[in-house]
This record gives C-alpha cells, sequence and structure tokens, in this order.
C-alpha cells in the first residue's frame, strides 16, 4: 500500500487537482436545475419566462453559472487549506452540499408567480436573482 507522507502545510489526505474540476461541474449541474425549476414555475404566466421564450434566463445562465463556480472553487480551496478532519468523504461531500445549497438560494432569488383569486398573474422573473420581479404588478 503506498502511503504519501503530507508536506508543510497540506495533508496527506488532500485531494488532487481533479477535485477543482468538480467545482464546474457542479455548477453546471446546480444552475440547470434551478434554470429548469423557474422555467416551470413561471410557465403560467403571460409576461413570465414564455413570453420571451426562456431568452431572458438562457443568457442569465453563463453569469449565475461563473458565480456559482467561483464560489464553489473558494469553498473548495478553504476545505484545502483548513481540512474539516472527519476525512475524504467529507472532502468530496462538502463541494456536493454548498453546490445545492447555492442552487435552492437561486431558485429561491427567482421568486414564484404570485396568482391573484380570479385573475391572471401579471408578472415576471426577476431579470438577476434577488432583483424583483418585472410587469405590471411589480410597478404598484
Amino acid at each position: 500500500m503506498f502511503v504519501r507522507k503530507a508536506e508543510a502545510g497540506v495533508p496527506a489526505s488532500a485531494p488532487g487537482c481533479g477535485w477543482y474540476l468538480m467545482a464546474p461541474a457542479l455548477a453546471a449541474v446546480g444552475v440547470y436545475g434551478g434554470t429548469v425549476w423557474t422555467v416551470r414555475s413561471w410557465a403560467s404566466c403571460p409576461l413570465g419566462n414564455d413570453a420571451s421564450n426562456n431568452i431572458g434566463l438562457q443568457m442569465m445562465m453563463p453569469v449565475v453559472w461563473l458565480c456559482v463556480t467561483v464560489l464553489l472553487l473558494l469553498l473548495q480551496l478553504a476545505l484545502r487549506r483548513w481540512p474539516l478532519g472527519s476525512g475524504r468523504a467529507v472532502m468530496w461531500l462538502a463541494p456536493l452540499a454548498g453546490a445545492v445549497a447555492l442552487t435552492l438560494l437561486y431558485r429561491w432569488g427567482m421568486g414564484w408567480p404570485y396568482h391573484p383569486p380570479g385573475g391572471g398573474c401579471m408578472e415576471g422573473y426577476p431579470l438577476f436573482p434577488f432583483t424583483g420581479k418585472t410587469g405590471p404588478s411589480s410597478a404598484e
């Protein structure tokens, strides 16, 4: 069995460089999943994403992917610098948990449509997470 000795400042169980490739992949899956969830949530609103054929969401996806990737890479760098001490499994599961949390945060930031009783939805999804809804009812 090959046992690697710990170098100065790097624990013996530190993952290799391929570990950092996980961040862009997890970010892509998370952003895609959050966007699909947003599309399905806003599909019933005429000013939602159906009116623009989802072009607003599609153009926003690369920006959100970049933001999520940077945050996941920072999490991975922090885990490498200050390992949790629970072993390699936690080093691999922590970025996954971070990606799930960022996906939920992205979806929460895109909001949900409001359907008033007896009336139709007159809102559109935000242009970017947490920036507020668009449409006639947002001006009230």
